[in-house]
């Protein structure tokens, strides 16, 4: 027996024994996810200071599915609800970080792969269409769009390393491209240029654009048609093959 588990011990045996005045909780010694039941032996009455240690202590002392189990437990011992008088104490930043910190990393890890509900499955036709046909003129409120920018603003990710790009860039190449074997209809392009038409960029995106590129030099590559050095991104549309002086 560790010391989590002697702790844990010793509040549930001392509850049996003792008479809270005011406001109590009734607590699981062995909680009902774990194979608890609700008859009396398997339940005592714990103030709300003693009923949050005895949950944080189950977290220390559980491993494996169980730990993640009382983890959650944990996570929702802040809910409160007409009639709770809950931890006037207070839990400090640093215990709530933690709990949140290692709750995330096990959500994260149980929903993946093969752990996540949805995993090897697709939407049926009917189903597209269906979820297609609800989120059709469905727009965002001024609310929700202020909200999104002010919870990405400020916040840089870490660049993606070449192991990454390598594998995003194999990922959408050949079958894997979402446009592999399709061709857009005349309808679509015609869709595509009318809204394209007249389109401004602000001076704001043109500046930082400019700022993104500036003192960066791109690779260029002769054209042997017009025997002049062209930047590669330009060089396929309007050179090589496609150079005007070709055949002259």
């Amino acid at each position: 027996m560790n010391k989590y588990q002697r702790w844990y011990q010793n509040i549930t045996a001392r509850a049996r024994m003792q008479t809270i005045q005011g406001y109590v909780e009734r607590h699981h010694v062995i909680p009902r996810s774990l194979g608890g039941s609700d008859e009396p032996a398997n339940l005592v009455n714990l103030t709300a200071r003693e009923h949050f240690i005895c949950h944080w202590l189950l977290v220390k002392i559980t491993t494996g599915k169980d730990h993640h189990k009382m983890l959650n437990a944990l996570r929702i011992m802040r809910a409160e609800k007409n009639g709770q008088q809950r931890y006037n104490t207070k839990i400090t930043a640093r215990v709530y970080e933690n709990i949140k910190q290692e709750y995330a990393k096990l959500q994260s890890k149980t929903f993946k792969g093969k752990g996540n509900g949805f995993y090897g499955k697709h939407h049926t036709p009917e189903a597209k269409a269906a979820i297609s046909e609800k989120n059709k003129g469905k727009k965002p409120t001024e609310q929700q769009i202020a909200n999104q920018k002010l919870a990405i603003t400020g916040r840089k990710r870490k660049p993606f390393s070449e192991e990454h790009r390598t594998n995003m860039s194999k990922s959408k190449q050949g079958e894997g491209n979402g446009m592999y074997g399709k061709i857009h209809s005349d309808e679509t392009r015609s869709k595509q240029s009318a809204k394209a038409i007249g389109r401004k960029q602000s001076q704001e995106t043109i500046q930082k654009k400019a700022d993104a590129i500036r003192g960066s030099k791109r690779e260029k590559k002769l054209c042997v048609h017009c025997d002049t050095m062209i930047a590669v991104n330009g060089y396929v549309r309007w050179h090589g093959e496609n150079c005007k002086s070709k055949g002259k």
